[in-house]
């Protein structure tokens, strides 16, 4: 169990941020996504920690690190960054990481700019939406797109609508709370998000002054140009089956731009695929983690 009152901090690029580190061997770093922290990461450092050296961290801004001013922009490759200084501090490159959400978002960057500190990547659901449009996109965008996967256009721009652009609205008019619940429905679907125990609910609350910063300053970074080539190493690439489509369908996609990379559907779980269904996906990531070197 992740107890934030007990985090050791490292400095990473002149900020502390909370870490974990438990057990031995190959080293194995989690990273989370948007409104969470390494608490997130509660079901998997126990049974990980048995056979790889398990690196558990909040990124900047994430509790139990100080939060992010209202008034500033959190371009992702200062997370890039900081996940490669990490690395770096803790002497274990390479290493396997894991990314859920816009954490795989920027593990996958990692992997694109740095390969050789990387050993392997389990990407959970990123949400690449800026390999096939801008965020938020143009209309010319989502009619190529529309004519090349309707499908993947169709469930962009349900994510894009009734999720980001609700939510970067409802920022922009001080409503955090409804920010929060149309970013939540949108990503989760309505009833897992309306499961969400209080301590969930209040670990989603916590953190989110990153997704404003996000939502406000367009945070996405531009992939429509990206050669995902120099990325060889062993890639896999986890969804939940309850999760909205757009993510099967964008994970799809990647694991086709990938030289080494395959999919996986995690039965039972939604966009929190670790917390959701624990026992499948600690089975599924132990396993690919034997063969990935």
């Amino acid at each position: 169990m992740i107890n934030l009152d007990n985090a050791a901090f490292r400095t990473i690029n002149q900020t502390p941020l909370a870490v974990q580190e438990t057990g031995q061997g190959q080293p194995l770093v989690l990273v989370h996504g948007g409104v969470s922290d390494m608490r997130t990461w509660n079901n998997q450092v126990a049974p990980f920690a048995e056979r790889f050296r398990t690196i558990a961290y909040s990124r900047r801004y994430h509790l139990p690190n100080p939060a992010i001013s209202p008034d500033v922009p959190d371009p992702i490759q200062t997370h890039v960054d900081d996940l490669a200084g990490l690395i770096e501090a803790c002497d274990g490159s390479p290493a396997h990481v894991i990314g859920h959400s816009w954490g795989g978002l920027i593990v996958l960057l990692l992997a694109m700019q740095r390969p050789e500190i990387l050993r392997s990547a389990v990407l959970i659901e990123p949400p690449v939406v800026s390999v096939h449009v801008n965020v938020p996109p143009g209309i010319g965008q989502m009619i190529r797109l529309f004519i090349r996967s309707p499908g993947l256009a169709i469930a962009i721009a349900k994510l894009g609508g009734g999720a980001l652009a609700a939510a970067e609205k409802a920022f922009r008019a001080g409503d955090d709370k409804t920010a929060i619940e149309r970013f939540g429905r949108g990503v989760l679907g309505d009833r897992r998000f309306e499961a969400l125990t209080p301590e969930r609910y209040q670990q989603v609350w916590d953190n989110r002054g990153a997704d404003r910063a996000q939502a406000l300053y367009r945070g996405f970074p531009d992939l429509m140009n990206a050669s995902f080539a120099r990325v060889s190493l062993p890639v896999l690439l986890l969804a939940g089956s309850e999760s909205p489509a757009v993510f099967r369908l964008l994970s799809d996609d990647l694991a086709k731009r990938l030289p080494n990379a395959r999919t996986q559907i995690i039965s039972g779980a939604s966009h929190m695929v670790q917390e959701d269904a624990a026992s499948a996906f600690n089975e599924a990531v132990l396993k690919f983690l034997e063969t990935a070197g």
